[in-house]
C-alpha cells in the first residue's frame, strides 16, 4: 500500500522546463519578432522612399533633356517631310531646256511662234496620290491660205517622238484660229499641249 502525503499544490513537475517558462519565452519571442518585423518594414519603407526621391531628382534632371530630345525629334520629322516634298518635286520636274530644244525643230518653216507659256498644276489622281501636270500654251501665226494644214502638221509633230510618251495631248482649243490684226494675209492660232502627269511619291 502506497500513501502520497504531498498535497497537489506542493507537487513539482519532473520536467526541467516549466510551462510558465515556456509561455514567457514564447511571449518574448513574439515581441522580438514583432519588433524585428516592424524594423524591417520601416527599413524597407525608408529605402523605398529614398529610391523614389532619388528617381524624382533624376527625373527632374533628365526632364529638360527629354523635352529637348522630343523637340529635336519633332523638328527632324517636320524637316524630313519638307525634304520628302522637295525630293518629290525634284523627281517630277520637267527638263524644259530639252523640251524647248525639241520644239524648235518641230515647228514647220511656215509657222512663226510668237508666244510660249509654261504652267503647272497639282492634281489628285484616282488613287488619292497627288501629281504634277505641266501645260504649254503656244501662240503662233501662219499664212491664212494653208493655216489649218500647217497647224495640223505642227500638232502631228508634237504627238510623235521625241514627244511621244511625254506629251499626253496636243490640241487646238475652240476658237483657236483668228485673223492676225497685224497682217490680213495671216492667221493667229493657239495650241494647248498637256504633258503626262507625274505622281508626287
Amino acid at each position: 500500500m502506497h500513501i502520497n502525503l504531498i498535497y497537489a499544490e506542493e507537487q513539482r513537475s519532473a520536467s526541467p522546463v516549466s510551462l510558465k517558462l515556456v509561455i514567457n519565452l514564447a511571449a518574448v519571442a513574439l515581441v522580438v519578432m514583432v519588433i524585428l518585423g516592424t524594423y524591417k518594414f520601416y527599413a524597407s519603407y525608408r529605402s523605398l522612399q529614398n529610391m523614389v526621391q532619388a528617381k524624382t531628382t533624376e527625373l527632374k534632371m533628365i526632364d529638360p533633356k527629354y523635352k529637348a530630345a522630343i523637340h529635336i525629334r519633332n523638328d527632324l520629322a517636320a524637316k524630313g517631310e519638307v525634304l520628302k516634298e522637295i525630293q518629290a518635286f525634284r523627281n517630277t520636274r520637267l527638263a524644259w531646256g530639252e523640251q524647248l530644244q525639241n520644239i524648235q525643230p518641230a515647228v514647220p518653216a511656215v509657222i512663226q511662234l510668237m508666244e510660249l507659256r509654261m504652267s503647272q498644276t497639282v492634281l489628285s489622281l484616282s488613287n488619292n496620290i497627288s501629281a504634277r501636270v505641266f501645260e504649254v500654251r503656244m501662240t503662233g501665226r501662219t499664212a491664212a491660205e494653208r493655216s489649218e494644214v500647217n497647224v495640223v502638221q505642227f500638232l502631228d509633230s508634237l504627238k510623235a517622238p521625241p514627244f511621244a510618251g511625254v506629251v499626253e495631248s496636243a490640241a487646238l482649243p475652240p476658237g483657236a484660229f483668228r485673223q492676225d490684226p497685224v497682217s490680213k494675209a495671216d492667221r493667229v492660232f493657239e495650241i494647248i499641249c498637256k504633258y503626262v502627269p507625274k505622281a508626287l511619291e
